[in-house]
Formats: C-alpha cells, structure tokens, sequence
C-alpha cells in the first residue's frame, strides 16, 4: 500500500511496534504514548498494539487504553496488523476508531529510498508451534515468557536485548532475497531494536515493562529513540 499523509510530506512521522497493551493499564505507559503521539504529525503503529494472545478485542477496546484513540484518530494512524494483533483477533468495525488505514504492510517512499513497513513475523513466527499446546497452556507460555521479559528489562534495561539480535540476523538474511537496493525494511516483532540501514533494516525494538523504544522519521530521516517510562 502507497503511502498516504495529510501533508504532502510528512513533517514527523513517529512508528511504534509491540507496545503489547494489556491490563491492568500502566498510567506511566499511558502518558509517554500520549506525549510522543501528540508532538508527532503522524502515527504508524507496527504491530502488536494491544495484547491479544491474553486478551479479547472487547476487553482492550472498553479498557482505558481508549483514550488513546482519539489522538491516534487524529494524526490518521496506519495500523498494521502483528501476529499478537493479527486481523483475525480484531474487530475491523472498530478499529477504525484509531486508525485510518488497516493492513499488512505499508510502504512509504522519500526520494529515492522506499521504506517498507512491516511487524517481521512473516519471517519468524513461533507461536504457531506452540498453539496444539492449547489455550490455556498456550497462555500460561506467553505470561511465563512476559515475566522472565520483565525482569531481564529491569536488571539489564536495553543491554537484555543483545542476545536475541540473532532473531534479526535470521530476518536480515531472509530479507536479502527479496530487498531491492533502494529499500529499508522498518519491523518490530523480535523486540531487539537495531539500527542497520547499511543492511537495510531498522527494528524499532519494544515498549514494555518500563523500556520505550520508537523511531522518529523526519524529512525522510530515520531516529531510533530509547527512553525509560
């Protein structure tokens, strides 16, 4: 899908991934998405919005995590589905409430680079392994993995994240095979920010458990951010 801003070029565009939202809502969470979204001009959320591996659509939907539908409304966000958010755990009646475009992948074209957007489980997906385990055990799993996650993020911060870089280089490699020249691959999905454009990939990394990380695309120039919430 083409790209498609309210200005001709867009001044400050901000692209989130794998903000996992889920209950109870964290207030300090709340207030950095509402501060960066509301200084950016506007919004790609990159996948894994909202937590639907652990929660029902109706449940984020009616949660708290809805006052930020109307500044996401606002900058006209593109939502692109993840594979904790996928289409088939959305409600596509209701999402329009904070987004405009919906889809699998968006790209978005700067002089003569092209930048293709997409949350990256298209390359790495291990949850299809896990689902003949059940729901149940399946979410035991995923809960379990959150909280070693949780706990690696408040001990190392960002450094937790270096030994998982391996899950980029598998995505680097696959993508070698598809990337023309002029092409960046912006993702999220493994939750290890890098930022590479000599290889033509940028992860915007994770925004969980009290670690923010997000990229700032600004006259066609790419940012990678990482703060503490």
């Amino acid at each position: 899908m083409k790209g498609f801003y309210p200005y001709s070029i867009p001044m400050k565009l901000l692209v989130i991934s794998d903000t996992h939202l889920n209950l109870p809502v964290d207030e300090n969470k709340f207030e950095l998405l509402k501060q960066i979204i509301s200084d950016a001009d506007q919004v790609i959320i990159n996948g894994d919005f909202w937590e639907g591996f652990l929660l029902e659509f109706d449940e984020f939907f009616s949660s708290s995590w809805s006052r930020l539908f109307p500044p996401l409304k606002e900058k006209q966000a593109v939502y692109i589905f993840g594979n904790h958010d996928d289409i088939s755990r959305n409600d596509p009646s209701r999402i329009s409430a904070f987004s405009d475009i919906q889809t699998k992948r968006y790209e978005y074209s700067f002089g003569d680079t092209r930048y293709i957007f997409e949350h990256g489980h298209r390359f790495i997906c291990p949850e299809k392994y896990l689902s003949a385990i059940g729901k149940v055990r399946f979410q035991k799993s995923v809960r379990r993995i959150d909280s070693v996650e949780k706990l690696c993020i408040g001990l190392f911060g960002r450094m937790y994240q270096k030994p998982i870089l391996r899950l980029n280089r598998i995505m680097k490699k696959k993508l070698k095979k598809e990337l023309k020249p002029h092409e960046i691959f912006i993702c999220g999905h493994t939750h290890a920010a890098e930022y590479n454009p000599a290889e033509q990939y940028i992860n915007s990394g994770v925004m969980k458990h009290g670690l923010a990380q997000y990229l700032i695309i600004k006259d066609g120039v790419v940012t990678p951010y990482s703060t503490r919430y």
